[in-house]
């Protein structure tokens, strides 16, 4: 009976660790209250058992969809670099006619006359796609391209007295328009009885037409090679762009030339480039031909304007567009507001939003249902009474 006892003993010890080993991978606990079961899910290495959604790592999930997320736009935003509605832009020079439709200025008018104003605007028509160069009394005062809309805008500096205004359109490989009428324009001054033409005065030899495109003037280069010829001593000072690289593509450098003379060197001149960067200031010890560095990040047509002081403060003003070849326009909203305003079905992956709301969702009602759920009390009172019973 002894052994027979011991057996047993043995036997149940060994039940009751087999039942305490299981009990660790046991799923499902029976209550007596109401029939209800109570599930209790715990975690177990490579049992392949079904686990709590607690034991779900939320946040690496939403860590790795904002991964994916930044993919997707960086990607998007590379493709956007090059492409532009699925088109890419492709610069060749074909040779054709020159332009039949010359530049036109409307405004100012003939005989109009500027009293104490030595900056006036220029409009008028052209053929659209040219670059047009405003000349006055024969010498570049400003140049820029013909809208799309056919016209042309810019700022120009006029002499005191007389002033003789034209202007003429180049194409994309630089074939000059037909030649349209002159209009003549007075500047007088309250302040100075002689006008400065009254005295003679020299003219530099300036280029008809500042751009200049590589690959149809391959001479020329990057304007590092141009060669001024006559720069003349006047009495008031000038600032004149008469080497313009043009129909470049972005984030490649370039080189602009400038030519400034007359007044009292040195000169300070200020460059503002149009795209809303810093302006660039400039220190010129004397007169002469001078080239400055620039490119630009995104395809547009930008505005230069050059201004110009000596050491008499007597100043000298020229404008000039630069045109950045490309179809991708300069973006204008930062990148939060670019993925707040596409809409859900214009996104790279329609259903990525999806599943950020699906998971930030689980993850917001699973920590709600541990925090505030209705039946945690109960749970907790169930198992107490489990325990007890036990």
């Amino acid at each position: 009976m002894k052994t027979q006892t011991k057996i047993k003993s043995t036997t149940s010890k060994k039940t009751n660790k087999r039942i305490a080993k299981s009990s660790r991978k046991v799923v499902l606990v029976n209550t007596k209250k109401a029939g209800l079961r109570h599930f209790r899910l715990v975690d177990h290495k490579h049992t392949g058992k079904l686990i709590h959604h607690r034991h779900t790592s939320h946040l690496a999930l939403a860590v790795i969809l904002v991964l994916v997320g930044f993919l997707l736009l960086f990607s998007e935003n590379a493709v956007h670099a090059v492409t532009s509605d699925g088109t890419v832009s492709v610069n060749a020079i074909v040779n054709g006619p020159a332009p039949t439709i010359g530049a036109v200025i409307t405004s100012p008018v003939e005989g109009q006359t500027f009293t104490d104003k030595d900056i006036i605007e220029v409009n008028g028509t052209c053929a659209v796609g040219t670059f047009v160069v405003v000349k006055d009394n024969d010498s570049i005062a400003g140049s820029t391209n013909c809208t799309t809309a056919g016209t042309f805008n810019l700022m120009i500096q006029i002499q005191l007295g007389a002033n003789v205004l034209s202007a003429l359109n180049y194409d994309d490989i630089n074939q000059s328009g037909p030649a349209t009428p002159v209009i003549n324009i007075t500047a007088k001054s309250t302040t100075i009885s002689t006008p400065v033409q009254n005295q003679p005065q020299k003219k530099p030899v300036l280029p008809d037409n500042p751009s200049v495109i590589p690959d149809v003037q391959p001479d020329l280069g990057d304007c590092s090679s141009f060669k001024p010829i006559n720069i003349p001593v006047t009495t008031e000072p000038h600032i004149a762009v008469v080497c313009l690289p043009r129909l470049f593509f972005p984030g490649i450098q370039q080189v602009m030339g400038i030519l400034t003379w007359g007044g009292t060197p040195p000169y300070a001149v200020n460059i503002n480039w149009g795209d809303g960067s810093e302006d660039t200031l400039l220190s010129i010890p004397t007169a002469g031909y001078r080239t400055v560095t620039f490119q630009y990040a995104f395809s547009d047509a930008y505005r230069i304007e050059f201004r110009l002081t000596d050491k008499n403060d007597k100043t000298a003003y020229v404008q000039t567009t630069a045109q950045v070849s490309g179809s991708v326009k300069k973006p204008t909203t930062s990148i939060v507001s670019n993925i707040v305003n596409t809409p859900w079905f214009k996104t790279p992956v329609p259903l990525y939003l999806t599943a950020v709301a699906i998971t930030l969702g689980f993850w917001g009602g699973d920590i709600f249902d541990r925090k505030f759920g209705a039946g945690r009390y109960k749970v907790s009172k169930r198992r107490r009474k489990v325990r007890k019973s036990a």
